[in-house]
């Protein structure tokens, strides 16, 4: 299947971190993207660096026998190397700061 619309590319690039469709077409309203246009993959890759606080996980379902884990190293790992494919700041590491002045 090729990949010729924005929708198809988000879908393809976020689907190994199981991002619903609902968070796509968020991720595609918060940055003014149509998902019916022709595929820019810069501005998707810039619209999942926008949105990464709708991509990362919030928590861990664990019901009975049925468990489902994400890979937030994994997906931290994948941000940076974004970050660094864009050459935007990655948002995700800590920064220190000098606070002796409250001492």
């Amino acid at each position: 299947m090729a990949i010729t619309t924005n929708l198809q590319y988000l879908q393809a690039a976020l689907a190994k971190f199981d991002v619903s469709d609902n968070d796509i077409d968020l991720i595609l309203a918060d940055n003014s993207l149509s998902g019916a246009a022709a595929v820019d993959s810069l501005a998707c890759k810039l619209a999942m660096y926008n949105s990464m606080s709708n991509i990362l996980p919030l928590c861990d379902v664990k019901e009975g026998g049925y468990s489902k884990t994400w890979n937030v190293e994994g997906l931290k790992l994948w941000y940076n190397s974004l970050c660094g494919e864009l050459g935007r700041p990655n948002v995700l590491t800590p920064k220190v700061r000098n606070r002796s002045y409250f001492w």
